[in-house]
């Protein structure tokens, strides 16, 4: 997949089949609308486009509210490719985009910039300058500058509408099996391992690896979870608390992995952890011992877990979110 910038525009490009949106969490309905985009444009020997917006908008429009994401934008990337687009075009988000009336982004970006042939879009998109920009308005300009607009319909799971709205009050909550299924894939928070306090080995027996949390990227709840650890191509089942450590007092938020039968030193490697199956809130323990005999008992819940979910029972891993950029 090739990357494209606006000051790559135009491109000249036979039979450009476009979709645009913010795709934060590439969830089921994004996918929806990747694999129509495709099987049309294969179907025309065209070119199949996604239209991304960096950063978010919202941390353009509403900077007082900061806004997670549920994926980073080299996530996006790398599943927006898994997902067969030829081409993403990545329009930098600023206060004087936000200000083109959805008129003139459609002919300056979608028909003098890139072509189109046909658009795709989910039932609710909305765009240009106030949102005024919407599917009906779509259609009248697709007639005017001669593209089709296909607008695809919403995707339910368990009678719920897939919306990255959603996805993120679930990650909030911790319902990661939902999440999951909302997805196609397990939640994933990635980055580089560093040092910690050392408690893991030397106090409890446990050792663990300690992730570098990257400030831009959604944290589920607080708590203990049953996980997937990935790194250098291999995949590990473990446990991991996140969280506060209220039995050592500890004040910043930490992610400390422990990796079932696992030796090796992981300091400064990039790491990705799946989050399965939220297992308890954290507690604050009397002693390191009864924390200790707390642990043993996560990690056999846990093992029984991602057991069970090897064995198929559980959402597959789906597509993958790759490597995430370190916090700084």
């Amino acid at each position: 997949m090739k990357i494209l910038r606006r000051e790559d525009l135009p491109v000249h490009l036979p039979y450009v089949v476009a979709t645009i949106g913010n795709f934060d969490g590439v969830h089921l309905g994004h996918q929806a609308l990747f694999r129509e985009t495709v099987r049309r444009a294969r179907a025309k020997g065209g070119q199949a486009v996604a239209i991304t917006f960096d950063p978010h908008p919202l941390q353009v429009l509403r900077p007082e509210i900061p806004l997670k994401l549920i994926c980073t934008f080299e996530q996006k990337v790398k599943l927006i490719e898994a997902a067969g687009l030829d081409y993403l075009l990545v329009l930098e988000f600023t206060p004087e985009l936000a200000q083109l009336e959805a008129e003139d982004f459609v002919e300056e970006i979608l028909v003098r910039g890139l072509g189109i042939k046909e658009l795709v879009v989910g039932y609710d998109y909305r765009f240009g300058r106030g949102r005024r920009g919407d599917t009906e308005l779509l259609r009248i300009l697709g007639k005017r500058f001669g593209f089709e607009v296909v607008v695809v319909p919403p995707q339910k799971v368990n009678g719920l509408t897939v919306s990255s709205t959603l996805v993120r009050e679930l990650v909030a909550e911790g319902e990661m099996r939902l999440v999951a299924k909302l997805l196609g894939r397990p939640y994933q928070i990635c980055g580089r391992v560093v040092p910690g306090h050392g408690r893991g080995k030397r106090l409890l027996g446990f050792p663990t690896a300690n992730l570098k949390l990257n400030r831009e990227k959604l944290v589920p709840k607080t708590g203990v979870y049953a996980v997937e650890v990935t790194f250098d191509g291999q995949r590990y089942p473990g446990v991991m608390n996140l969280g506060f450590n209220p039995t050592f007092g500890d004040r910043y938020l930490s992610a400390e992995v422990h990796i079932f039968d696992f030796e090796g030193d992981l300091y400064g490697k990039e790491i990705c952890i799946a989050l399965i199956e939220r297992l308890r809130d954290e507690m604050k323990f009397s002693s390191p011992e009864e924390l200790a005999a707390q642990i043993a008992k996560d990690c056999e819940m846990a093992r029984k877990i991602l057991s069970e979910r090897e064995k198929g029972e559980e959402v597959g891993h789906g597509m993958p979110e790759g490597k995430e950029s370190q916090a700084v």
